[in-house]
Protein backbone atom coordinates (compact mmCIF):
# COMPACT_ATOMS: atom_id res chain seq x y z
CA UNK A 1 0.00 0.00 0.00
CA UNK A 2 1.90 3.06 -1.35
CA UNK A 3 -0.08 5.24 1.94
CA UNK A 4 1.51 2.99 4.36
CA UNK A 5 5.30 3.61 2.70
CA UNK A 6 3.99 7.16 2.68
CA UNK A 7 3.11 7.77 5.89
CA UNK A 8 5.82 5.71 7.33
CA UNK A 9 8.70 8.00 5.47
CA UNK A 10 6.26 11.38 6.96
CA UNK A 11 6.99 9.90 10.39
CA UNK A 12 10.95 9.00 10.02
CA UNK A 13 10.80 12.33 8.77
CA UNK A 14 9.09 13.78 11.57
CA UNK A 15 11.34 11.26 14.05
CA UNK A 16 14.73 12.99 12.24
CA UNK A 17 13.52 16.41 12.70
CA UNK A 18 12.75 15.39 16.65
CA UNK A 19 15.56 13.73 17.26
CA UNK A 20 18.02 16.58 15.55
CA UNK A 21 16.22 19.15 18.44
CA UNK A 22 16.24 17.30 21.12
CA UNK A 23 20.18 16.54 20.68
CA UNK A 24 20.66 20.45 20.20
CA UNK A 25 19.00 21.56 22.65
CA UNK A 26 19.64 18.78 25.09
CA UNK A 27 16.13 17.98 25.59
CA UNK A 28 16.73 13.75 25.97
CA UNK A 29 12.97 13.37 26.10
CA UNK A 30 12.53 15.51 22.46
CA UNK A 31 15.36 12.99 21.03
CA UNK A 32 13.46 9.70 22.31
CA UNK A 33 10.48 10.50 20.93
CA UNK A 34 12.43 11.19 17.37
CA UNK A 35 13.79 8.09 17.81
CA UNK A 36 10.51 5.92 18.76
CA UNK A 37 9.00 7.98 15.36
CA UNK A 38 11.77 6.72 13.50
CA UNK A 39 10.86 3.14 14.42
CA UNK A 40 7.76 3.57 13.56
CA UNK A 41 8.01 5.07 10.46
CA UNK A 42 10.71 2.13 9.33
CA UNK A 43 7.66 -0.25 10.57
CA UNK A 44 5.04 1.53 8.70
CA UNK A 45 6.99 1.28 5.56
CA UNK A 46 7.82 -2.56 5.73
CA UNK A 47 3.91 -3.25 6.87
CA UNK A 48 3.13 -1.34 3.17
CA UNK A 49 5.87 -3.21 1.44
CA UNK A 50 4.64 -6.82 3.09
CA UNK A 51 0.95 -5.80 1.95
CA UNK A 52 2.37 -5.28 -1.78
CA UNK A 53 4.18 -8.35 -1.82
CA UNK A 54 1.49 -10.44 -0.35
CA UNK A 55 -1.32 -8.61 -3.41
CA UNK A 56 1.39 -9.69 -5.56
CA UNK A 57 1.43 -12.86 -4.39
CA UNK A 58 4.82 -13.41 -3.53
CA UNK A 59 5.20 -16.82 -1.03
CA UNK A 60 6.81 -14.94 1.52
CA UNK A 61 5.69 -11.43 1.91
CA UNK A 62 7.76 -10.34 4.41
CA UNK A 63 10.78 -11.40 2.84
CA UNK A 64 12.65 -8.25 1.19
CA UNK A 65 14.48 -10.09 -1.86
CA UNK A 66 10.83 -10.23 -3.24
CA UNK A 67 10.96 -7.00 -3.95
Amino acid sequence: MASDKTEGIKEELKGMINKGIGSITGNEEKKLEGEAQITEGDNRKDLGDQRENAEKGKTDPGNPSNL
